[in-house]
């Protein structure tokens, strides 16, 4: 398929990526870092396959920050992103925020390249509970910490950690697969025949 150090990296993806892969989570976001900087390859090796790597993986993605260190990758399922972008718990939400509907992911990208940090709704594209987005932002010093926690967590754990534990175990199934030593063409081909359509 790619050369060998584009396949690690089609591997690592794979697996970092397994909660929105096998359709938990809508989306996920990855910094991918210049070999310049740490001895790897995934920011020169995105770059330079960028169509190969996302074809291989069945997604989308929006390079959300650039420099010259590394890349910030927003990577996503079209069909999941808009599902949970048009529950009307969410939309209502965003549009609070300033987000025009059809056009979430545009501001999305917009705030997060023109401001000094990530805007914390972000956690509505990747798939987190509103109640914690929501609790976050208005309250972040009620929100809990918890151990192996993904996020922070505003009131009544329960849901939450439902959540994380899903993206785990995706994540764990697809470390497995990943991780049996057969031909990547052969691994990627068994995870998206197993896949429902996006």
């Amino acid at each position: 398929m790619q050369c060998p150090d584009t396949n690690r990296l089609i591997r690592y993806l794979l697996v970092k990526l397994a909660p929105v892969i096998l359709g938990v989570k809508p989306a996920g976001l990855l910094r991918l870092t210049d070999c310049r900087q740490t001895g790897g390859k995934q920011h020169d090796l995105f770059c330079l396959h960028q169509p190969e790597i996302l074809a291989a993986l069945q997604l989308r993605c929006r390079i959300l920050r650039r420099n010259s260190e590394n890349l910030v990758v927003f990577f996503f399922r079209e069909g999941a992103l808009e599902r949970v972008l048009s529950e009307p718990h969410n939309a209502e939400f965003l549009a609070g925020r300033g987000y025009r509907r059809g056009a979430e992911l545009a501001e999305l990208e917009f705030r997060c390249r023109n401001g000094s940090g990530f805007p914390h709704e972000i956690g509505v594209f990747l798939g987190y509970p509103l109640k914690d987005v929501r609790g976050y932002i208005e309250n972040p010093d009620a929100c809990l910490a918890l151990p192996r926690g993904l996020w922070r967590v505003a009131g009544e754990p329960t849901e939450s950690l439902a959540v994380m534990e899903r993206f785990r175990r995706a994540e764990s199934a697809m470390r497995q697969v990943v991780g049996c030593g057969r031909p990547l063409e052969e691994t990627l081909r068994d995870i998206h025949n197993l896949l429902p359509a996006a």
